[in-house]
C-alpha cells in the first residue's frame, strides 16, 4: 500500500467471500508490517485492526408435510422438522401440539394428562438436515372415528436469520384400528309352536365405549326346519347406541302348523355392514318344539333291554303303541350309598341286588361293585348267584364257575371275557321263558365298575318292583311340559312323565327327550333326575325321588340275597 506525498490516508479493499452458509460472525486481523516501512517511518499505536465479517445468510425451517396419517397401534407419530440451507451452527426450534378432534391424555400424549405435549429446544445440528419428533399414541380397545391432533412449528429464540417456512403446521390423523365383536348372549333358543310363540334374542357388543351408533342384522336361515313352512326367514336390524352393551329384539317367526313332526331347528346369523370393523359371533340355533305331541300309554311292550352302572336305561313299554314311538326308554341315575346294598329287580321268582361302593375318587360318586341274584329254579330250589367286579366270576351257591358252566333246572351261569352271563326262569312266560342278563366288569378311565344289562325276558306282565323293575309294566303317560326348567343343551325337549302304579301313589316328574342314551348309543331316551341322569332341573321337585317310588333308601336290603325292603315282590320260600 503506497501513501503518496501530501496524502495522510489511503484506502484499499480486502476481498470477502460471500457464501450461503448460516454461521456465526467471524473476524480477521490487518497488521502494519514494521519491516516494510521506509527509513524514518515508524508504526503508530494502532498498527493493527480487527475486521468482523457479519454473516448475512439465513436458513428456512418447516415440517416435511402438512398432513400425515398414523395407526393407533403404531405407538408413536413422527413429526419431521426440515432445515433448508446449509448451516455451521445449530438451529433451535419448538414443536407444540394441540387437540384437533383427538384429545390429549386420551388419544395421544401422556395417558391421563390433558395437556398436549410441547417439544422445546429441538436442535438441528450442523451435520443434520432434519430432526424427528416422536409423539406418543395411546392405543385403547375402543372402536372410534379417526381423530386428529395438530403440530405447530416456531423458532426459539427469535432469530431473523432462521426463517419459518411452510408448512409450519401439520395435521396428524390417527386411524382407529380397533374392532368390536357382536354375538348372541342367550343362545341357543327353544320355542314351542303356537299362536303366541315368540322368543327374545339378545346381542352383546364388546368392548363398550363412547362409540358411534352401530347396527347389525339378524338373518334366519334354513337348517332342518324349512323356510316359509316352519319359520319365516326374517331379517331384523339390531341397533347399539353409544355406551350400550346389550340390545334385544323379540322374534315371532315360528309358523304354527297342524302337522305332527319331529323337533326341527333353524339358525340365526349375525351380519355386519361392510367396512364397519364389526366381527360377528357364532350362529345361534332355534329349536322348534312341535305342539301336536301328546304321549299316552297302553301297557304293551316291545323292548325290554335294561342297562345300568348305576346310570339306568329302562324301556317305558307303556308307550310302545302310541304315535310317538321314538320314545323307548327312561334314563335316570340312582346314586345309592357306598357300602350299602340296594334292590334292582324284585318279582315273584327272582330278585337282583347291587352293592354300591365309592369310586377311587370319592367325590366322583358311587358305582356298583357286586351283584347278587336270588332265583327259584324249575325244581323249586333256591339259587344264589354272586358276581364280584374283581374277577367277574359267577359264584353259584358258593361254587365259582370260572372255566365251567352251571346249567341246571332252568338256571345257567357262565363267565365270558370280562363279563358273566346269567339266565333264570321267568315268573310270567307269555313272552320269554327266561330272564337273561349280563354282569359286565368294565374299566372306565382306570375305575373298575359293574354294568348290569338285561338282555331279554323282563317281567312285562309280572308284578315287579325294584329300582329298575318298577318301570316294566305300569301305566305311564308322557305329556308336554309347560313349566319352568333349565337345561345346558339346546337339543333337549322337556316332558312331564306321570307314573300310575297299582300299589303306590301316582308320581310325576320332568324328563328331557334327548337323541342319545348316557352310553352315547343312538337311542332316544327320556332323562330324569339330577347328575348324569339328566340336565333338566325342575325347581319344584326334589331330584331323583319323584322318578322312583319313595326314595332310594326304601330299596336298601341287608345282604346280597335279602329281600327285606319296602317294595319286595319275591314270593316267600324256605331258602337257606
Amino acid at each position: 500500500v503506497t501513501i503518496r506525498a501530501g496524502d495522510t490516508r489511503v484506502e484499499f479493499d480486502v476481498p470477502i467471500t460471500d457464501d450461503d452458509i448460516l454461521e456465526n460472525n467471524e473476524t480477521f486481523a490487518l497488521t502494519i508490517d514494521p519491516n516494510s516501512l521506509p527509513s524514518g517511518v515508524t508504526p503508530g499505536a494502532t498498527n493493527q485492526a480487527t475486521v468482523t465479517i457479519v454473516d448475512d445468510d439465513d436458513v428456512l425451517v418447516r415440517f416435511d408435510r402438512a398432513t400425515d396419517t398414523v395407526s393407533e397401534g403404531d405407538e408413536t407419530a413422527t413429526i419431521r422438522v426440515v432445515r433448508v440451507g446449509q448451516a455451521e451452527i445449530p438451529v433451535t426450534v419448538t414443536v407444540t401440539t394441540s387437540d384437533g378432534t383427538a384429545t390429549a391424555g386420551v388419544d395421544y400424549g401422556t395417558i391421563g394428562d390433558p395437556n398436549p405435549p410441547v417439544f422445546t429446544s429441538i436442535t438441528i445440528a450442523p451435520d443434520q438436515s432434519f430432526v424427528d419428533v416422536e409423539v406418543n399414541l395411546i392405543d385403547d380397545d375402543c372402536q372410534e372415528v379417526d381423530e386428529t391432533f395438530i403440530g405447530d412449528l416456531s423458532v426459539v429464540p427469535a432469530d431473523q436469520r432462521v426463517i419459518l417456512g411452510t408448512p409450519n403446521q401439520t395435521v396428524i390423523t390417527i386411524n382407529d384400528d380397533d374392532e368390536r365383536t357382536v354375538e348372541f348372549i342367550n343362545a341357543p333358543y327353544t320355542v314351542r309352536e303356537g299362536p303366541d310363540a315368540s322368543y327374545n334374542v339378545c346381542l352383546s357388543i364388546t368392548p363398550v365405549c363412547d362409540l358411534p351408533t352401530a347396527e347389525v342384522s339378524i338373518v334366519a336361515t334354513q337348517r332342518t326346519a324349512i323356510r316359509n313352512q316352519d319359520f319365516d326367514p326374517v331379517t331384523v336390524t339390531v341397533r347399539f347406541d353409544p355406551n350400550q352393551s346389550v340390545s334385544c329384539v323379540l322374534l315371532d317367526n315360528v309358523i304354527d302348523d297342524s302337522v305332527r313332526e319331529a323337533t326341527e331347528y333353524f339358525s340365526l346369523e349375525i351380519r355386519v355392514p361392510s367396512g364397519s370393523r364389526l366381527t360377528p359371533g357364532a350362529n345361534a340355533n332355534v329349536t322348534i318344539l312341535d305342539n301336536e305331541v301328546i304321549i299316552t300309554g297302553t301297557g304293551e311292550g316291545f323292548n325290554d333291554t335294561v342297562i345300568g352302572d348305576p346310570l339306568y336305561e329302562v324301556p317305558l313299554n307303556t308307550i310302545a303303541n302310541t304315535t310317538f314311538t321314538e320314545v323307548t326308554s327312561l334314563c335316570y341315575e340312582i346314586h345309592g350309598e357306598a357300602g350299602k346294598i340296594f334292590n334292582l329287580i324284585s318279582d315273584g321268582c327272582v330278585q337282583v341286588n347291587a352293592e354300591y361302593s365309592a369310586m377311587d375318587i370319592p367325590e366322583n360318586g358311587n358305582i356298583i361293585n357286586k351283584i347278587g341274584v336270588l332265583a327259584y329254579d324249575n325244581a323249586g330250589g333256591c339259587i344264589n348267584i354272586e358276581v364280584d367286579v374283581s374277577n367277574c366270576v359267577p359264584v353259584v351257591n358258593g361254587v365259582a364257575y370260572n372255566d365251567s358252566v352251571y346249567n341246571m333246572n332252568g338256571v345257567s351261569a357262565s363267565r365270558r371275557t370280562g363279563r358273566a352271563r346269567i339266565a333264570v326262569p321267568n315268573c310270567d312266560r307269555r313272552l320269554f321263558d327266561n330272564l337273561v342278563f349280563w354282569v359286565v366288569c368294565q374299566d372306565i378311565g382306570g375305575q373298575e365298575m359293574i354294568k348290569f344289562q338285561v338282555l331279554r325276558g323282563a317281567g312285562l306282565f309280572a308284578d315287579s318292583h325294584g329300582l329298575i323293575g318298577q318301570f316294566w309294566n305300569i301305566p305311564v303317560t308322557v305329556s308336554n311340559f309347560t313349566g319352568t326348567f333349565s337345561t345346558n343343551d339346546s337339543r333337549v325337549i322337556p316332558y312331564v312323565v306321570t307314573v300310575q302304579p297299582d300299589r303306590t301313589p301316582q308320581r310325576q316328574f320332568v324328563a328331557e327327550l334327548f337323541h342319545r342314551t348316557w352310553d352315547k348309543s343312538a337311542r332316544p331316551c327320556l332323562y330324569a333326575g339330577d347328575g348324569q341322569g339328566g340336565t333338566v332341573f325342575d325347581p319344584t321337585l326334589t331330584p331323583n325321588d319323584p322318578v322312583i317310588a319313595g326314595t332310594f333308601l326304601d330299596y336298601e336290603v341287608s345282604n346280597l340275597f335279602a329281600s327285606d325292603f319296602v317294595y319286595n315282590r319275591l314270593e316267600p320260600r324256605n331258602c337257606p
